[in-house]
């Protein structure tokens, strides 16, 4: 990003937050903004830029949406979550997978073992990997990493239309049924395999461990490319990726955007010609190559992108195609900051303590459904 914005005379002042989830990022821009000193440009997802419009920090982008053809590059899904009141408000940048599954070749090679495509197979390369001294899943104890794989294994066992109920929608009859109570009980064995190696490494430590055979296996978004790319230069020829096994092709995704605050120091034509800028295809194949994420637009081609972003882009349209797109709710794509907390939170104590029981957390979450009715 900097390279483009410098070439077109902007200067980027970076300013990364440390944490992976986003969590410290939004608390400090929650706290810049109460302030009065927004960054001029921040990353956010899904349903909080509706809220940070609604306050009125962003600026409006329609002059730049009519320039570039946004409504028509668009997927009216993409449009929505970027549009306050029917302006726009955000640019949308990359689009993240989150049902993948990586893995480390070499490592099942090493061990006899073939390649996993079901979630009982997992079960047992996972004993067979732990039996002889292979710590084998690449994660680290914390919220978000826990929950993104819970939220795996809700979608690879009931499909698209139980996941929005039970997760997105809180319908206590979803909530409250077989196939929760199964992945609730594929969840804990998982825990009591994995419970010994865990620790409170980041994502992408835990992406080293699984590059370096020290892991089999890793469970999360495509951010994993992006990490391996850069620590290697390309997609090691030992590391692939799958999606996760689901009882039904789908694609559980957040997404990337880039909003624009209102300062001092920028006001609404540099805004609006930034947006211009930052939604140009050759801003957005740079972007996402390096980011390991497809872009969040039609017709950007795809040359020079690694195969899994080939083969996440042929995915994202499939599952758009049959409605089996998915918001992740861990990511911030699907409820609000309240539920996502406590759901959160509820799954985590289940995870890490075995004396949580599934009829607890599933009472718990029904609950947190009639709260939601009446927020």
């Amino acid at each position: 990003m900097k390279t483009t914005l410098s070439e077109s005379d902007i200067a980027l002042a970076n300013v990364p937050i440390e944490g992976g989830g986003g969590a410290t990022a939004k608390a400090i821009l929650q706290a810049r903004a109460i302030a009065g000193n927004p960054p001029e440009m921040a990353l956010i997802e899904g349903p909080a830029i509706k809220s940070w419009a609604a306050l009125g920090f962003l600026h409006q982008l329609n002059r730049a949406a009519e320039n570039g053809g946004w409504h028509e590059k668009l997927l009216p899904l993409v449009r929505d979550i970027h549009q306050f009141e029917g302006q726009f408000v955000a640019i949308p940048v990359t689009i993240h997978r989150l049902n993948w599954l990586w893995v480390n070749t070499d490592v099942l090679h090493r061990h006899g073992i073939v390649m996993p495509e079901t979630w009982p197979a997992i079960i047992s390369a996972f004993h067979t990997l732990k039996s002889r001294g292979v710590a084998p899943l690449a994660i680290g104890n914390e919220p978000w990493q826990i929950v993104q794989l819970f939220e795996n294994i809700a979608f690879g066992l009931g499909g698209s239309a139980y996941y929005r109920q039970a997760f997105i929608e809180l319908d206590p009859k979803a909530i409250d049924s077989d196939v929760t109570r199964q992945a609730l009980a594929l969840f804990r064995e998982i825990s009591d395999i994995v419970a010994e190696d865990l620790s409170n490494q980041s994502w992408d430590v835990a992406t080293q461990d699984l590059m370096a055979g020290r892991r089999a296996f890793q469970i999360t978004g495509d951010w994993v490319a992006g990490e391996l790319m850069a620590l290697n230069g390309q997609l090691p020829s030992g590391i692939s990726c799958y999606p996760v096994p689901s009882k039904e092709p789908g694609f559980i995704y957040n997404m990337d955007s880039f909003a624009l605050f209102h300062t001092q120091q920028l006001d609404s034509l540099d805004a609006n010609k930034l947006a211009e800028l930052i939604a140009s295809p050759d801003f957005l194949q740079r972007f996402n190559q390096g980011k390991g994420g497809i872009p969040a637009w039609q017709g950007i081609e795809l040359n020079g992108f690694n195969h899994c972003a080939r083969q996440s882009m042929t995915d994202f349209q499939y599952a758009a195609s049959t409605h089996a797109l998915i918001p992740s709710m861990i990511d911030s794509m699907a409820v609000s900051p309240v539920i996502q907390k406590a759901v959160s939170s509820e799954l985590y104590r289940f995870f890490n303590h075995a004396s949580v029981t599934s009829e607890s957390v599933i009472a718990h979450m029904k609950n947190l459904g009639a709260s939601q009715i009446n927020l």
